[in-house]
């Protein structure tokens, strides 16, 4: 099972929101090798007797509806939160939603960390550099606003089907999905590992010949939905792009995984981007101890 939120978009596109929240659980389902089955959801809005409020619901459900149709994953139950407010205004529209699938046979089970050195890491998927409502914005520039990613229900349905048969055919060994800060953090939190792990591996990517229409900012942080970074065997390669080619899904060739605890290496347009993977473990599982010394520190 799986949860996304839906909130950013929703803030900015209700609608859109509604189908992101949706369309990212499902994705990280067929990551697994199971094939999506059913939601459950919790819509958080403020109070509904105001115009503006009832429309984000409003618009919030039709694109959670929309999207439950085009995957067949039909609502099972779920509730809805109102009166979420506060002397500041009420909460960002926040559709969450928790979904199930079935995998058939359970040995087909995909990880969503790379395995292998040697492995070859392919992108699925087309990036066109969408950055609004992105948390490359929202982070660093302590922005949220702009259009955010249009989610297309086909291409996302393209993409679930086609990771459901190559984890059953047992063409991958990982796959994780592109989502909240884009293709980098799709890599590096590829690269680190599980918090079990106890190692992480390096990789070497060129990314010269992806997306080449899209400034480096887009390439690297945009939050295009349908998209996956997988890894497998370099003799499965071709397999995997004749699957590709029958669900209809883009297929770039990147890189490949490197030596244990190596380096994350992106050959851009530009300078060569390089990162220790060991630091980047620590950075990011020792986010909430870091920051509760700080507010120890504080006190």
């Amino acid at each position: 099972m799986t949860r996304s939120t839906g909130w950013k978009a929703g803030a900015l596109d209700p609608y859109e929101g509604g189908k992101a929240a949706v369309a990212e659980a499902a994705r990280n389902i067929a990551c697994a090798g199971a094939l999506p089955i059913g939601i459950t959801d919790c819509l958080n809005f403020g109070n509904p007797e105001k115009p503006e409020v009832f429309f984000q619901f409003r618009e919030a459900c039709r694109g959670v509806a929309d999207a439950c149709r085009a995957f067949e994953t039909p609502v099972t139950g779920g509730n809805v939160s109102f009166y979420n407010e506060s002397p500041t205004g009420a909460v960002d529209p926040t559709p969450v939603v928790g979904m199930v699938g079935l995998l058939e046979p359970v040995s087909a089970r995909v990880g969503s960390h790379w395995v292998e050195p040697g492995d070859a890491i392919v992108i699925l998927g087309a990036t066109r550099g969408e950055l609004g409502g992105s948390a490359y914005w929202a982070e660093l520039l302590d922005f949220v606003g702009g259009q955010p990613p249009a989610v297309d229900l086909a291409a996302e349905r393209g993409l679930q089907r086609l990771l459901v048969a190559a984890a059953k055919a047992g063409l991958i060994r990982s796959a994780h999905d592109c989502a909240e800060g884009g293709l980098a953090v799709a890599l590096a939190e590829a690269a680190i590992g599980g918090p079990y792990a106890t190692r992480s591996l390096g990789a070497a990517l060129d990314l010269r010949g992806y997306a080449e229409a899209v400034a480096l900012e887009q390439l690297l942080y945009g939050e295009d939905g349908a998209r996956a970074v997988v890894s497998c065997a370099p003799e499965s390669v071709k397999a995997l792009t004749r699957l590709a080619a029958e669900h209809g899904v883009p297929v770039f060739a990147a890189g490949t995984v490197g030596a244990p605890n190596g380096r994350l290496e992106l050959e851009v347009p530009g300078p060569r981007l390089s990162w220790d993977t060991i630091a980047l473990r620590r950075i990011y599982y020792d986010a909430i101890p870091r920051r509760m010394a700080h507010a120890e520190q504080d006190r």
